[in-house]
């Protein structure tokens, strides 16, 4: 990577060992020859300012340092520039970084000082706000409508945090079936401009990369330069069988399932009960009707050259 001066925004709550995990990325980083400087969230947002900050004061990589959470705000930060995004993993490894074919934090510090550039596709989500206005916002992994946001709002961070992505949105499904709101809910659904779905659904997920969840093979064919998204629903299902296709998942051996369809699409509108929760990259922003589409090459990044020429 010629362009070597690069801002890492922290997320310092991503990991109790988190200083020290830091200590140790950005003596990496120096040895490899990329001069960092570094910039903490404190708040939710922060992580957007932050990086809309750094794009005005000249630099041309931002890194997001933490996880799935802190690339969303970072992407949306570098909105409109030219600025590359890439991301290090502190505490539990990030579904970004997973579906790039990064496993470590070593491997990310590495391939950020060696790698090349490239373009990958980004999703952009539509959707209303508490206050019913229309909002959006660009994500890099996942965006869901219905049970699975369900189970992220169910989920406490410091479980997200603690656990690691995988087991603590296990607490998140526990907690969800407790409280009853396991309920499959009437969506229309249309896939690339036309009306394929118009019944009751548990979830509908469109998905730019292969992970989320925190490991979870959510969508095992999809390619983050294919200009496509994975979209992924499920149909109404009892409890059970919900808790039995949860394993599934992590071979990425649920699409067979047969109350679930998975297909490749470029623009997902949804029509649900404005109650339903919509979130992206592991954070609820909002509520439906929502609308996911691919933004084909939209995010500058680094990855390895085997996943940028699948």
């Amino acid at each position: 990577m010629s362009e070597n001066r690069v801002l890492l925004v922290v997320n310092p709550f991503r990991s109790a060992k988190g200083g020290t995990q830091l200590a140790g990325i950005v003596d990496a980083l120096k040895g490899w020859g990329v001069h960092c400087d570094v910039k903490y969230t404190e708040h939710k947002g922060d992580g957007i300012a932050l990086a809309r900050r750094g794009v005005a004061e000249g630099y041309r990589t931002i890194v997001a340092v933490g996880g799935d959470g802190t690339v969303n705000e970072v992407v949306n930060g570098v909105d409109g520039s030219e600025a590359a995004v890439f991301s290090i993993p502190l505490g539990a490894g990030n579904d970004f970084l997973r579906s790039l074919g990064i496993w470590t934090w070593e491997e990310a510090c590495r391939l950020l000082a060696e790698g090349d550039f490239t373009r990958i596709d980004l999703g952009f989500a539509e959707y209303q706000d508490d206050a019913g206005q229309r909002k959006q916002r660009y994500y890099a992994v996942l965006a869901d409508a219905g049970f699975g946001s369900e189970v992220v709002h169910n989920t406490p961070r410091r479980f997200r945090h603690a656990l690691g992505g995988g087991l603590g949105y296990v607490v998140g499904l526990y907690r969800t079936a407790v409280q009853g709101q396991t309920r499959a809910r009437r969506m229309k659904v249309r896939v690339d401009g036309e009306l394929r779905y118009d019944e009751k659904l548990l979830l509908v997920e469109a998905l730019n990369g292969m992970y989320a969840g925190g490991g979870l093979k959510v969508a095992p064919k999809a390619k983050l330069n294919d200009g496509l998204l994975d979209m992924f629903l499920v149909r109404d299902m009892p409890w059970l069988k919900i808790w039995a296709l949860f394993p599934k998942v992590y071979r990425g051996t649920h699409i067979k399932h047969e109350r679930a369809e998975y297909f490749q699409v470029r623009d997902v509108e949804i029509e649900a009960d404005k109650s339903t929760r919509v979130s992206v990259d592991g954070e609820v922003i909002g509520y439906a009707p929502a609308r996911f589409r691919v933004v084909p090459g939209g995010l500058k990044t680094v990855c390895p050259p085997e996943t940028a020429s699948s």
